[in-house]
């Protein structure tokens, strides 16, 4: 027998439609894992003051998202990093639905 494996991984925005509170508990135990708040952050402000250590979180909260089936939480747009589509409304959940009490408020 022979197993095809699936290799698509599911981008943000589709799977709030699908799930909204389980893609934002997903995508916050991501940024969690990665500790990559901050590093969304500067993405979402633009990307200038991106650093290693950004980027260095950023690879760990994509690998934690991966092992979840979901694309990566950024994406290229005229050669500038940029938050994914969906990534932005499923942090601004965070708080309604209860998945950000710890650490501080996000500034995006």
């Amino acid at each position: 027998m022979l197993l095809k494996e699936e290799s698509a991984l599911q981008g943000w925005a589709s799977a709030a439609l699908d799930d909204r509170e389980v893609a934002a508990a997903d995508l916050a135990q991501a940024i969690r894992f990665g500790k990559a708040q901050e590093a969304l952050e500067a993405v979402a402000a633009g990307g200038a003051g991106l650093t290693a250590d950004h980027a260095r979180a950023l690879h760990f909260a994509n690998e934690m998202a991966e092992v979840r089936h979901h694309a990566p939480l950024i994406a290229v747009e005229n050669g500038l990093p940029v938050l994914a589509p969906g990534v932005r409304p499923l942090i601004e959940s965070f708080q309604e639905l209860g998945l950000w009490t710890e650490g501080p408020a996000w500034d995006i």
